[in-house]
């Protein structure tokens, strides 16, 4: 589905990836974990290219990008914009357009990416707010939804483009902790549909649940991979061992 390869970059004198290389095959859900700072918002963001590499390769569908540091061609508007269609992206902060409502925010990229009709486009934007259990919502501006009403207005907005994989960027961190579960549930079934999934989180219960695959990330590094089972229950790595040691120790905490 989407492959990254040697993925390098760098804001000034600090190196955030150091030769990430990731596969994420259709269907599968991806989630990354590691602790804050570690590059995984970064990598999601590069795959997005929001953030553009210093050196690696991007493939997904027609589209392979290669960055060879200074001579790297970046690509053209139009063609960042399509390729961003096909790798729905939801921010940790929602990023909602506050003059729009619900509905409004859904279809505006199918309206000025994609150049649909605006009929043809509410129909679609009622669907996915209907999908996310906001249908109700849809004339309704974010000043009067919820934090996680917000998320899943967000998260309806990427699903109407039809991306062939979603990135997820911490979208439960800015939430109340009794609003996370409605975000999550939006996931869980998406993830039942076979919806292909890359999600940063530090929800490590949920990581768990819906996960084909974890990635543990720290230093910018791929530290190990695998099933829930195999990072969760038998971690390879000493770094990664301390890292779920912390948040078992959070958690019983709380």
């Amino acid at each position: 589905m989407i492959k990254v390869s040697n993925i390098h970059k760098a804001f000034g004198t600090n190196l955030v990836l150091r030769g990430i290389s990731l596969d994420v095959e259709k269907g599968t859900v991806i989630s990354l974990i590691g602790p804050s700072g570690s590059g995984k918002s970064t990598l999601l963001r590069c795959m997005n290219l929001l953030e553009i590499p210093d050196v690696g390769r991007i493939e997904l569908a027609e589209w392979t990008f290669e960055f060879v540091a200074a001579r790297s061609k970046l690509p053209s508007d139009r063609v960042l914009s399509q390729y961003r269609s096909h790798t729905g992206m939801v921010f940790q902060h929602f990023n909602l357009f506050p003059h729009m409502t619900a509905l409004g925010n859904v279809i505006e990229g199918l309206v000025t990416v994609k150049g649909m009709r605006r009929v043809e486009a509410e129909a679609i934007g009622r669907r996915q707010l209907e999908r996310v259990g906001l249908a109700d919502r849809a004339s309704e501006r974010p000043s009067r939804l919820s934090g996680g009403q917000k998320q899943r207005v967000a998260i309806a907005r990427a699903l109407a483009m039809s991306p062939e994989v979603l990135l997820l960027d911490e979208i439960t961190s800015a939430l109340d902790p009794e609003l996370v579960d409605d975000v999550l549930a939006v996931i869980r079934e998406l993830a039942r549909e076979g919806m292909t999934m890359v999600i940063v989180t530090h929800e490590m219960a949920f990581a768990r649940e819906v996960s084909n695959r974890v990635v543990f990330m720290a230093e910018g590094s791929l530290v190990e991979s695998g099933s829930p089972t195999e990072l969760f229950d038998h971690p390879q790595h000493d770094r990664t061992r301390q890292f779920l040691a912390r948040y078992t120790r959070a958690g019983a905490a709380r």
